[in-house]
């Protein structure tokens, strides 16, 4: 973990209200795994707080993150012109354990901006994996563009493109064909989760990224804690424990 000075090379409007911004760092950046985060400080004084962004993309002096506005923080984020610099804390959390067995097929499954968290994992992850996607509607599938080359399948709510309805049930249509020989990679918000954890049996790995409010990002404020299932410490700090976890560990 180290605290680099990232200069903004892009911010990029994807569509809606969905950005890319990519820095320069000061400095290499090695050893991230999928799934890690940073906590980047928001380059305006009205904003003291950094804030927690899963690394989307990342090369050795460049590192990119996709956001959502969803507050004043990445309100004044997709403000940002080029040139500008500010400071990037990472790379911090666990993130996911893509040395699994080699009879497993990897399935990785993302919800709107889920896609930013497994995103590098999808880089580099050791087979093809298959991808279910599910978002609001066709102008959010703009957000997997260079994904489809590989193996994708999609949900839109409003049924405007691919499968109507959500991700866990297009997921499911296709559960059959799997038996158990599947290990599942997930982000998105947790009632995805919960719906997932009901369609399939606790013999499947599957490992999900959660997303919480984060303070500090480095376990010191504890204020990103989730109930899990150990009796001992049944409550884990998101951004230190995880923000990757067993799904069947965690209380959903």
């Amino acid at each position: 973990m180290r605290d680099f000075e990232g200069e903004v090379i892009k911010n990029e409007h994807i569509t809606k209200d969905f950005f890319i911004i990519e820095f320069r760092l000061q400095k290499p950046i090695y050893a991230i795994e999928p799934g890690q985060f940073v906590m980047v400080k928001i380059p305006d004084e009205r904003v003291f707080l950094r804030r927690p962004f899963s690394i989307y993309d990342c090369n050795k002096n460049s590192l990119s993150i996709m956001y959502r506005i969803k507050g004043e923080g990445t309100h004044y984020l997709s403000k940002t012109p080029k040139g500008i610099k500010t400071q990037i804390l990472g790379p911090l959390g666990k993130g996911f354990n893509i040395n699994f067995e080699d009879h497993l097929k990897p399935v990785i499954i993302a919800g709107g901006i889920g896609i930013a968290g497994v995103h590098l994992l999808i880089k580099k992850i050791k087979k093809t994996p298959d991808i279910f996607y599910g978002c609001s509607d066709e102008k959010e599938v703009k957000l997997i563009e260079d994904l489809k080359a590989k193996h994708v399948y999609i949900a839109t709510m409003d049924g405007s493109f691919g499968f109507k309805g959500d991700v866990i049930s297009l997921f499911e249509r296709h559960l059959k064909h799997y038996q158990s020989s599947i290990c599942i990679y997930a982000c998105g918000p947790e009632a995805m989760f919960k719906s997932l954890k009901e369609k399939i049996k606790p013999e499947i790995k599957c490992e999900v990224l959660l997303e919480e409010r984060m303070a500090c990002g480095m376990g010191l404020c504890f204020g990103c804690v989730k109930k899990t299932l150990d009796e001992k410490e049944p409550y884990k700090r998101v951004c230190k424990e995880g923000p990757v976890f067993d799904i069947w560990q965690i209380s959903l």
